[in-house]
């Protein structure tokens, strides 16, 4: 048997050397050799962002098998070539298993803990450097993060996810949590970036100038944290730029015209007290600076090395480039919105125009974002922002509306967007425009203005056309590398306007929007998820409170609440942090400075102690009620009184018949789950003074629901149409607070029978008609929205407004004459009062005229009171003391009941209470 011999392995610089000597025959070129080769490309995660011996910006780490088949040492150059885009860059190879790794490789590898590495952006496998463990596949070629924004392997990967779906795009821009690995299995069955490889036999040569910029960001991050407050601080700060650029270039870069790399400058004074520093050197990604090449020297070459002894170097201001998506570069941070499906339906409007094609570059692109002030329709564009890699410019139509002509403003801040292309202009309070169709001023201007904004919007939304692009051939490098960082996406700007609702908007400029997404409240499942995400963030101040119960127990009383105000009770709890007897001043301290020292020790000593009290259950819920009256203003409910069940005398039945209809379906939700519509309508009808409103009052109070009262001339309007807009925003602004009570007090002045009005326009034929159609849309709700009204005429609604699944269910409130009912009116109106031994409110009851309503009781015990108090002024004596004036020390007697009895008549006559008995028998008899 004849044994072949094997092919020494000659590395790629040994073949130029000996090549160089022998020029007139290439001892080593073989034509069947391949020059590139394809690899799967994975993303390298560092430990250490500091050391700068580490080329973070141009980093290729492969297996020992990839070097040897490369025929390349750890630290060759090598070409790295985007198969997709033509892409081209120049990496320091490097070894991703040494041989010092070796004896590891076997216990990681037999480990039962080890798992398959978590996937960046989907599709990247991931290896963190240095590297002790088993490489779970050779024949990946991992390059830094920088690197791959560079290769634009990140477009590649946004690219690769549009095709896979909407599920493939709702993973990527889920929360953490939720990009798991059985999602990934989904997207990676035939989802496989490539990159070529191509040994480099001679290094480039080195450029003799480098011309970097900053990163242009529109505001906070990186070039906020250049800014001095003081010269000598900014001369400082100016010092450790350019000492950092001189360290990052001590060792050999290989960089090209348009490349982003990154320097890690700590900013940190290194001060226990200042927040800002420790709060920066928690995440090493807020101390990293992204500098671009905007020029080289010589411009004859492609790529060049770079290094301080030989290359001068040179900052100049600042140009526009994107940045690498947060996922890309690291670990994401920021508050994550609960709104996924309004982020997955901007990110499919967004995605696309990232990943320019022939379709996507001929449409505009603008988005009207609405949603209730505080829902997070800013920390939604952040947070889509960050996962695409653009910049946001924010502005405040505020500020655009005090300028004498808006179009100009308008203009003025799309331009300044495009100085950081490619970005998203986001419009806050885009909802100001709509005030411009206010009856004051001229219509010809108004309409003017409003066709000067729409197209100022038309003009700078169109996507960057090829004409356009080829009118930059004789720019500058500069212009050149602007030019096409614009290119890049194919659209400069993409515009989203934020604002509270779409009505209003003149149809002009709502033309002028591609697409609309709305932001509704958060469900109770998502506050929830948000009250116990942030009650972990503080699990060591609640220790001693089971989190899970206590979301549970006040989850049902945040209805209506945004993310903006459970943030606000949660920082209103962690208030109590600070020491309650901090504010407490000692009055007897001495005036000898020795004293007032002992005493501030002893107060710092004690200021330690109280920092670790643990707040609990009573803070969060004493919050939480400050909260809810901060609210009730906002949602502008008005201030329900403290009315209890106690409060109200009597109405036993009618009572019991609320309760069944309001607190069981809240008590119970699992059983009214089955989507079975239940009776939410209940109109109370009966004499006036029965106590009616004062119900309400009390189901509102006892069963802890948002109260909203309803007057009949609230909602009327002059203007056509704006009417039915305040019927159609009550039941809005109920739908956003629930669990709700709406009541209609004189129901059968806001909704009469329709035909029979006589205003010429039918004004109050279409309110009753929206209001039907508005109580109809109930049915599609929770179990946590209840209507009530409240009449004196139940013959004069609209017959419509009394059929089942509307207000189905009508409870009489009347008049009972019956002597132990009216004792108990009696006790709960003087509940509060002092009454003398001798009064018996069985006898009085007993006196009162058959007609008495609970508002002549309540007169009765109103002005009984008022007799005391005037007795007890006219026998007080001048000299007596304060306590004997105060309100408890008025004592009511029998006498003052009999006399005011004598002077207080009715204010129902028999004859009107026995027409309000005939209506109640016409009403229960149709009911039956």
């Amino acid at each position: 048997m004849v044994e072949r011999r094997r092919k020494p392995l000659i590395l790629c610089s040994t073949k130029h050397v000996i090549n160089s000597t022998a020029p007139t025959a290439n001892l080593f070129h073989h034509g069947s050799s391949p020059s590139f080769f394809r690899f799967p490309v994975g993303i390298l995660r560092f430990s250490d962002l500091t050391n700068l011996s580490v080329d973070h910006s141009s980093l290729l780490a492969l297996s020992t098998p990839l070097l040897k088949t490369l025929s390349i040492t750890s630290g060759s150059p090598v070409l790295v070539k985007n198969v997709g885009t033509n892409t081209q860059k120049i990496a320091v190879a490097v070894a991703l298993d040494p041989p010092g790794t070796t004896a590891n490789t076997d216990s990681q590898s037999s480990s039962p803990s080890s798992s398959s590495p978590p996937r960046i952006m989907l599709l990247f496998p991931s290896c963190h450097f240095p590297f002790n463990g088993s490489v779970s596949d050779d024949q990946i070629a991992y390059v830094s993060p920088l690197l791959a924004f560079n290769l634009n392997l990140h477009v590649a990967c946004l690219k690769s996810i549009l095709r896979h779906g909407q599920e493939a795009l709702a993973s990527y821009f889920g929360p953490p949590d939720k990009r798991g690995n059985e999602d990934t299995a989904k997207i990676n069955v035939d989802s496989v970036i490539n990159v070529e490889l191509e040994p480099l036999a001679m290094p480039p040569k080195f450029a003799s100038l480098l011309r970097v910029s900053f990163v242009k960001i529109p505001e906070c991050g990186i070039l906020e944290s250049i800014r001095a407050s003081s010269p000598f601080e900014a001369e400082e700060r100016q010092d450790m730029i350019d000492l950092s650029l001189q360290k990052y270039f001590e060792v050999d870069r290989y960089l090209s015209k348009g490349d982003v790399f990154g320097i890690n400058i700590s900013w940190n004074c290194n001060s226990p007290i200042c927040v800002p520093c420790n709060q920066r050197s928690l995440n090493q990604n807020d101390n990293l600076i992204c500098f671009k090449v905007v020029g080289m020297e010589p411009s004859d070459e492609q790529f060049f090395r770079v290094n301080n002894t030989l290359t001068a170097l040179v900052l100049v201001g600042s140009s526009p480039s994107a940045l690498p998506p947060d996922l890309l570069i690291g670990e994401p941070e920021g508050p994550v919105p609960l709104r996924g499906d309004t982020v997955k339906i901007l990110a499919s409007i967004l995605t696309p125009t990232f990943c320019p094609s022939v379709l996507s570059s001929k449409f505009r692109v603008s988005v009207l974002l609405y949603g209730l002030a505080g829902c997070g329709k800013r920390t939604v564009v952040r947070y889509v922002a960050c996962r695409l890699g653009l910049h946001v410019v924010e502005y405040n139509c505020h500020d655009l509306m005090v300028s004498d002509r808006t179009s100009v403003a308008l203009a003025q801040a799309f331009k300044t967007a495009r100085r950081y292309s490619p970005a998203i202009l986001l419009l806050r309070h885009f909802d100001v425009f709509r005030e411009s169709q206010s009856p004051e001023g001229s219509p010809y201007d108004q309409r003017g203005n409003t066709s000067e904004v729409a197209s100022v919007i038309r003009k700078f939304t169109e996507p960057v056309s090829e004409q356009h692009d080829s009118n930059s051939v004789g720019k500058s490098n500069v212009e050149s590398v602007e030019t096409s960082a614009e290119k890049a996406s194919g659209h400069q700007v993409l515009l989203i306007a934020a604002a509270d609702s779409s009505e209003g908007l003149p149809s002009t400029i709502r033309r002028c929007f591609s697409h609309e997404i709305s932001t509704g409240p958060l469900t109770e499942e998502q506050r929830a998820e948000m009250l116990l995400q942030s009650l972990q963030s503080f699990s060591e101040l609640f220790s001693n409170t089971d989190s899970e119960a206590l979301v549970k127990e006040i989850v049902g009383q945040t209805s209506g609440y945004m993310p903006r105000d459970i943030r606000a009770l949660i920082a209103d709890a962690g208030a109590n942090l600070f020491p309650r007897n901090n504010a407490k001043v000692d009055k007897d301290v001495s005036d000898d400075v020795d004293s007032l020292f002992n005493s501030k020790m002893a107060e710092d000593t004690n200021l330690g102690k109280v920092s670790h009290q643990i707040p609990g259950k009573e803070d969060l819920l004493n919050a939480l009620e400050r909260s809810k009256k901060r609210n009730a203003s906002a949602l502008g409910t008005p201030k329900v009184p403290n009315v209890k069940w106690e409060d109200v005398g009597g109405l036993e039945d009618v009572k019991k018949s609320i309760l069944d209809t309001v607190q069981l379906p809240l008590l119970h939700k699992d059983l009214f789950s089955s989507g079975l519509r239940k009776r939410s309508g209940v109109l109370l009808y009966g004499p006036p003074g029965t106590g009616k409103t004062l119900l309400a009052k009390a189901v509102a109070t006892e069963c802890s629901l948002n109260f909203l009262s309803v007057k009949g001339p609230e909602l009327i309007n002059m203007y056509i149409g704006e009417s039915e807009k305040n019927v159609r925003d009550i039941f809005q602004k109920a739908r956003s607070a629930r669990p709700c009570v709406i009541f209609f007090d004189e129901l059968d002045s806001l909704a009469p029978a329709r035909g029979a009005s006589g205003d010429s326009g039918g004004v109050m034929d279409r309110v009753v008609s929206q209001m039907l159609a508005e109580i109809d849309g109930l049915s599609d709700s929770t179990q946590d929205l209840f209507i009530i009204g409240a009449s004196n005429r139940p013959d004069l609604i609209d017959p419509a407004l009394l059929r089942p699944g509307r207000f189905d269910k009508l409870l009489y409130v009347g008049v009972n004459s019956d002597a132990s009912y009216r004792e108990r009116v009696l006790k709960a109106l003087t509940r509060k009062f002092k009454l003398h031994e001798d009064v018996s409110l069985y006898s009085i009851a007993k006196k009162c005229p058959p007609n008495f309503t609970g508002a002549d009781m309540y007169a009765l015990c109103a002005d009984a009171w008022f007799h005391a108090a005037k007795r007890k002024v006219l026998s007080a004596n001048p000299e007596s003391s304060s306590k004997d004036n105060e309100a408890d020390s008025v004592v009511v007697q029998y006498d003052d009941f009999v006399q005011v009895l004598e002077e207080l008549s009715p204010s129902l006559s028999i004859a009107e209470l026995k027409k309000y008995e005939q209506l109640r028998d016409q009403f229960e008899g149709s009911s039956r």
